[in-house]
């Protein structure tokens, strides 16, 4: 079941299309993805993820954030429910590290939920660089790095495990890098809306 804030921000994704965008506008508001994702460390994921958000971001960097971290909340919540299918055919200290790694991916979505409600809050004086931007931002910030931190808690769990005696190990640690990557490009977004 989604979370109240994951529905909160699909709803406003999904609302603030009034009018079907032209051709032009579509271009100019993918190339806005484009341009943004060139301050985050994997560009091609950002951009790729974010780009069926387009119409919905329309130029603002502040729904662009929100975009960002509710990508990040999905992907994080898919590879918590792929480490909690692989636990009951897991033994020993992979089953501690797999239950271990729920849970911090279960932290993750919380805090990365938190740092959408900050982002959220800033409402159109981020828009316009209003006061008390810097200090939004700063709460927001402070969610998602707690979230990537967990992520890496997640992986430190299965340091020392052989990949060729646990598949489940290595499916999972594929899934969190790949999760850290959104998680980055989310936070580089949120360190945007102060730095440009």
């Amino acid at each position: 079941m989604a979370s109240p804030v994951f529905v909160l921000i699909t709803l406003i994704l999904t609302s603030a299309v009034e009018l079907p965008p032209t051709t032009a506008s579509k271009s100019s508001e993918a190339d806005y993805i484009r341009r943004s994702c060139g301050v985050t460390l994997y560009p091609g994921v950002c951009y790729s993820s974010l780009k069926p958000y387009a119409a919905a971001v329309h130029h603002d960097p502040v729904a662009l954030a929100v975009a960002a971290a509710n990508v990040s909340l999905a992907k994080i919540c898919d590879a918590s429910s792929r480490a909690s299918k692989l636990r009951p055919g897991a033994a020993g200290r992979v089953a501690a590290a797999l239950r271990d790694c729920v849970d911090s991916l279960r932290t993750a979505a919380e805090q990365t939920e938190q740092s959408t409600a900050e982002i959220l809050k800033l409402g159109p004086s981020a828009r316009a660089g209003g006061p008390g931007i810097a200090w939004g931002v700063s709460n927001a910030q402070t969610w998602m790095s707690a979230a990537l931190t967990n992520e890496d808690t997640c992986l430190d769990g299965f340091d020392g495990i052989s990949a060729a005696k646990a598949a489940a190990a290595t499916d999972v640690c594929n899934r969190v890098r790949r999760v850290k990557q959104y998680t980055s490009n989310a936070l580089a977004l949120l360190n945007a809306l102060v730095h440009g």
